[in-house]
């Protein structure tokens, strides 16, 4: 079998790692990335991505996170509980210290003192840190369904880690940029070759844009409704059928906790509706016909979950 980047890349997306390294037994050009998943999965090796001991000590503790969540399939609680903990014995087992989530600003400050930068949380529903050497501010004024609004962009270099993505793919995909509560946009610099290109233009600033916009204005929104709303955006201006391949490839339901995938299923569910009259169109070579239809039902779509927004907003 010949292959295919993005059905590699769909199982790694959906957090899928025993189905993506089945897949890549079936391609004999990728052996040596088998091996490498062997190596580090089956056999828990060290992946080493810093020269600075400091930092690889931590890294090495979230790597156990991932191969317990991604491969030894320990429950989402028990591997926050040994990540957490073993993080909390990093730190010098202070008793003082909770052995929760808030044990990462005692991380973040370890990380700072190294010269670098550092966001832990969850993303996606999994923990995972983005650790970061330097950071510049640039504005851009980025159109939406909504009108045009200028917006600061925090462009980031220099990445260690950027989550689990970053990991199971061995850096080859990843978390492109971020939208923080107070409407700042984070940026991964290397992510993004051409800042001409749509990957940068519709995928990182119109889909990070609307993220700021609607965590201003909706307060209580979740992360499958953000994902929702941002991709949404992201077919309106996508001048091809690329990005609903793209989004019918990453989209799947059975993970609520991944919300780019459910957002994604989500919107092949409405779509199908609205243009096929049908639950769910999984053949993408009837999508691909359909470009037109799918632009201009994604703005209804988005238009139709604006109201619904609003309405909520009267009532609460």
């Amino acid at each position: 079998m010949n292959y295919d980047k993005k059905e590699f890349g769909s199982y790694l997306l959906k957090g899928q790692l025993r189905e993506a390294m089945n897949y890549l037994k079936s391609c004999p050009e990728k052996k040596e990335w088998l091996e490498g998943y062997i190596n580090i999965f089956e056999n828990g090796e060290y992946y080493p991505r810093t020269d600075n001991e400091v930092l690889g000590l931590i890294d090495n503790i979230y790597q156990k996170y991932y191969r317990n969540i991604f491969w030894n399939e320990v429950s989402d609680k028990e591997a926050e509980y040994q990540l957490f903990n073993e993080l909390w014995v990093h730190c010098g087992s202070n008793p003082e210290l909770q052995k929760d989530e808030t044990i990462e600003d005692e991380i973040a400050k370890i990380v700072n003192a190294e010269g670098y930068e550092f966001l832990g949380g969850s993303t996606q529903g999994f923990f995972g840190p983005y650790i970061w050497k330097s950071s510049t501010k640039v504005t851009y004024d980025v159109e939406l369904p909504t009108g045009i609004q200028p917006y600061t962009i925090v462009m980031m270099d220099g990445f260690i880690s950027r989550s689990w993505l970053d990991f199971l793919s061995f850096g080859n995909s990843g978390v492109g940029g971020w939208a923080d509560d107070n409407g700042m946009l984070y940026c991964v610099k290397s992510s993004y070759d051409n800042k001409e290109e749509n990957v940068f233009q519709i995928s990182f600033l119109k889909h990070e844009a609307q993220h700021a916009y609607d965590k201003n204005k909706y307060k209580d929104i979740s992360s499958t409704q953000l994902e929702y709303r941002a991709k949404l955006v992201e077919l309106i201006y996508w001048p091809d059928a690329e990005k609903i391949k793209y989004i019918l490839m990453e989209a799947d339901n059975s993970n609520p906790d991944n919300s780019h995938s459910v957002a994604a299923y989500r919107i092949i569910n409405t779509l199908s509706s609205k243009i096929f009259e049908c639950e769910y169109m999984d053949n993408e070579k009837e999508w691909v016909k359909k470009i037109d239809d799918v632009k201009a039902k994604a703005f209804d779509v988005l238009m139709e979950s604006n109201n619904e927004l609003e309405q909520y907003l009267v009532e609460h």
